[in-house]
């Protein structure tokens, strides 16, 4: 394992030991692959080996991720956060922003996936989706967006917790 994946994983499970504070050590200290948002696969969350406090809510995660090419869509990587990453002992939900793309040869069902994403809220899902592929812009700015509201509690204007930040993409064959 190279040396960015080891930093990488250390930190995510330093921050889940600390219940995900946005940094694990000194801030001057800190760096994109040591802080918030803390990266995990899609497979730590199916096989629970990351999160399994909040299994409930990974279940059902991991579900819509997996019915999201019914859509004609697929999931890239998503930005969980909200009350559900850190220490708060019964959240309401899981609130996250799936970054999709559209899968080869088929069009996108954007009236499905949006019908789909509402319903996600009886499943204790705050979903929002968003395609990776359209102006960067735009993907950074939502990127920023949600990463300052995922961060913090409601009214509020102090970041309180990091973030986490699934790669849905496949698990390379080892």
């Amino acid at each position: 394992m190279d040396t960015i994946q080891k930093t990488i994983d250390a930190s995510r499970i330093a921050a889940e030991a600390l219940a995900f504070p946005p940094f694990v050590g000194p801030e001057r200290e800190s760096t994109p692959l040591n802080a918030s948002p803390y990266v995990a696969r899609l497979d730590d969350l199916r096989e629970g080996r990351f999160l399994s406090n909040r299994e409930a809510f990974v279940r059902q995660f991991v579900a819509v991720v997996d019915e999201l090419p019914l859509f004609g869509v697929r999931a890239v990587a998503a930005l969980l956060g909200g009350s559900a990453i850190g220490p708060k002992p019964d959240p309401g939900d899981l609130d996250a922003v799936i970054f999709y793309e559209s899968v080869a040869g088929q069009a996108p069902d954007a009236g499905g996936l949006r019908a789909h994403i509402k319903s996600c809220k009886a499943r204790g899902l705050d979903l929002r989706v968003m395609p990776i592929d359209g102006d960067p812009v735009i993907t950074l700015k939502t990127v920023s967006f949600f990463t300052m509201l995922y961060s913090k509690n409601e009214g509020s204007m102090t970041i309180v917790r990091g973030l986490v930040l699934i790669d849905c993409r496949e698990s390379p064959a080892i």
